[in-house]
């Protein structure tokens, strides 16, 4: 599979949160959830410079993504995405980021789903966005798809 076919574009959009994968020094892996964009043919993914994902994404570039479709209970596949990843730190880069997280996020019927579902967090949310901007600056991890595939892939009828 790759990121030019139609099943993988439209799977990775209708998902709410990609969950990325990166290394330490030492091997040892991290998964993380981040809310994210697809634009192009690569994935955005929104944190902040001093977060655990940044800070390993700069030392070592590979990456796993897995996404999955959390309000479709019948589907219950999950896509898998290894590839590249940097730091973006670039002012034009993080306002496309920022206009792209409000319209899925919060002005789109599945954003405002979203919001609704996970309204018990706002107050960490909150808290979380506070701490960011005074440990760092907010970054794009900017993930180059390399390989894709689904992990459990549905039966055909």
């Amino acid at each position: 599979m790759n990121i030019d076919d139609p099943v993988v574009r439209r799977f990775i959009r209708r998902a709410m949160v990609a969950r990325i994968a990166t290394l330490s020094s030492s091997g040892r892996p991290s998964v993380t959830p981040l809310y994210f964009n697809f634009v192009g043919d690569h994935i955005w993914l929104g944190t902040a410079s001093w977060t655990l994902a940044a800070r390993q994404v700069s030392a070592n570039p590979c990456v796993s993504l897995l996404f999955q479709h959390e309000h479709d209970h019948g589907d219950g596949r999950i896509l898998r995405l290894a590839g590249r990843a940097i730091v973006q730190t670039d002012e034009t880069i993080m306002r496309r980021s920022y206009r792209y997280m409000a319209l899925k996020y919060v002005l789109s019927p599945g954003g405002l789903l979203n919001q609704l579902t996970h309204r018990h967090l706002a107050a960490a949310v909150r808290q979380y966005r506070t701490q960011s901007s005074a440990k760092g600056l907010p970054c794009v991890l900017d993930v180059t798809p390399e390989q894709i595939e689904f992990l459990n892939e549905r039966p055909a009828p």
